[in-house]
């Protein structure tokens, strides 16, 4: 962790190391090198105080992983006229030091350890002490900026400072497969996850696997925001608790969704408060306000929701780390923390150091803080992507994996990759006002055969959609499809009734 020496924040206290630690754990590995085994995953070069011990650690790295010896006989050249030495100090004094400080092999993973510690400590004061001393110069910083740095930096400090987790035995790792998979026998849903709400995706997906980031893509205009609150409100109705951070609506925008979808009604009929399933007046071309039966249906399905454990963020432009602060608050709460779907990750914020970076490192950044923020919580994370423009230029519109390339490392980071895709929405923009431009050289014949096609097409690809599953680390690719309805911008399994409730609460009440 680099950055500058704070002003005030360390003026009485200093910062965590040990040193002592750093001189055992070297000298025992340069007595019995098998030493450097019981340490390997858990140090790195950075993690020492002294610059000159991380150094040593990284030379003795080299060799054993070269299959070679790491002593003084071998190490004593590399450091003989290294910079690292001061002036009163020279490597044969350096290692008959560390040499003097050894401990036992069995002590060596103990030492590491707090090797580790101090440098995580460090760091922590570090980035507190910087904080403490914006806090307390005047400057133009919002404190939101403050926070953000705090939040960022943190995050960053805690993703390196997990203990390393011990190996799995591939029986063993069998064995607890089998365990997951009776445990999902048991509970009747025939689901490895968190349900998408679709049965659909359940069954080609198996459900949304904890710990796994999803992407699901699309073009603007295809319902990816509808799709993506569909999953989190259909999710929520069966139980799990879920986040939706939304960067694109505000609250009460996403509300007016659900609500309509609820009660049958048109997006704009309840923006408006007035009918759009009936033709305006004549006279003054106005819509009537909405009847009373569809204030009713409207409230009934403001109740219905109030049971659903599903909060909104709607903040605009945060940062993985804020999300992450949130989401480990709904985690540690009573109601707990099951799913989080954002909205979309084009719209996410990157940390205040990587503002001055290209897109594709920012998005890179973005994807992996978004990965680890599903492993840390255990919890399935569905990031909504909109798509490079490339597809739409295709004759074939329907997106592909390439169509990521802008997107940094989304690709490599999902455990599963959707595409969304409407074709409704493409013929409808050819098909126009009815007036079909004609091709040169194009027959009568030809020309009134394929108008007659893109009508039909048109026509019987109404409210209809499709979900292409184009990676899939769990199973098959492939795709399945749903029924999209305009009015109220809602999608359905396509076995459901049109008129039947947008959501089916089988939880418990809350």
């Amino acid at each position: 962790m680099n950055g500058p020496a704070p002003l005030f924040g360390s003026a009485m206290r200093e910062r965590p190391t040990n040193v002592p630690a750093e001189q055992a754990l070297l000298g025992a590995i340069l007595t019995n090198n098998k030493a450097f085994g019981r340490v390997e995953e858990i140090l790195q070069p950075e993690h020492f105080y002294v610059p000159l011990h991380g150094a040593i650690f990284a030379a003795m790295r080299t060799l054993i992983w070269a299959g070679n010896v790491a002593d003084p006989v071998t190490l004593r050249p590399r450091f003989e006229n290294d910079p690292l030495l001061s002036i009163d100090m020279t490597a044969a004094k350096v290692f008959t030091t560390l040499l003097g400080c050894m401990v036992g092999i069995t002590n060596a993973a103990d030492y590491a350890l707090a090797i580790r510690s101090a440098w995580f400590r460090r760091n922590l004061f570090d980035v507190c002490a910087e904080t403490a001393d914006l806090c307390c110069m005047p400057g133009d910083r919002p404190d939101s900026a403050l926070m953000e740095m705090l939040e960022s930096r943190i995050t960053r400090i805690a993703s390196g400072s997990v203990e390393i987790q011990p190996t799995v035995q591939i029986g063993d790792a069998i064995g607890q497969a089998i365990l997951n998979a009776r445990a999902a026998a048991e509970r009747g849903d025939g689901l490895a996850g968190i349900t998408w709400g679709y049965k659909a995706l359940d069954r080609m997906t198996g459900g949304l696997h904890a710990g796994d980031l999803t992407l699901l893509g699309a073009r603007p205009a295809m319902g990816k925001t509808a799709l993506g609150l569909g999953i989190a409100v259909r999710s929520a109705a069966a139980g799990n608790s879920v986040l939706f951070w939304s960067g694109e609506m505000r609250a009460a925008q996403l509300g007016a969704r659900a609500g309509a979808a609820w009660a049958g009604l048109s997006t704009l009929s309840v923006f408006t408060g007035r009918r759009y399933d009936i033709p305006p007046h004549a006279d003054t071309t106005q819509r009537e306000p909405l009847a009373d039966y569809q204030w009713r249906e409207l409230e009934e399905g403001e109740h219905a929701a109030a049971s659903l454990p599903l909060r909104i963020d709607h903040r605009s432009g945060i940062t993985v780390a804020e999300l992450r602060t949130q989401a480990r608050a709904m985690k540690r709460s009573k109601q707990g923390l099951n799913l989080i779907v954002v909205d979309y990750v084009g719209l996410l914020s990157a940390s205040t150091d990587s503002r001055s970076f290209n897109l594709t490192h920012k998005m890179t950044e973005i994807s992996k803080d978004l990965k680890n923020l599903a492993g840390e919580l255990e919890i399935p994370v569905l990031a909504l992507a909109q798509l490079s423009r490339e597809s739409a230029k295709r004759e074939d519109k329907r997106p592909e994996l390439t169509d990521l390339r802008d997107s940094g490392s989304l690709e490599q980071d999902a455990a599963t990759v959707l595409f969304l895709h409407r074709d409704h929405y493409y013929l409808n923009k050819q098909l126009g006002d009815g007036n079909i431009p004609r091709n040169d050289r194009e027959t009568d014949e030809a020309y009134s055969a394929r108008c007659a096609s893109l009508i039909q097409r048109t026509r019987d690809s109404k409210g209809k959609a499709s979900v292409f599953i184009a990676k899939n680390r769990h199973g098959a690719t492939g795709g399945c499809a749903l029924q999209f309805q305009d009015e109220t911008t809602w999608f359905r399994d396509v076995d459901e009734s049109e008129n039947g409730p947008a959501w089916t609460i089988t939880a418990p009440e809350f």
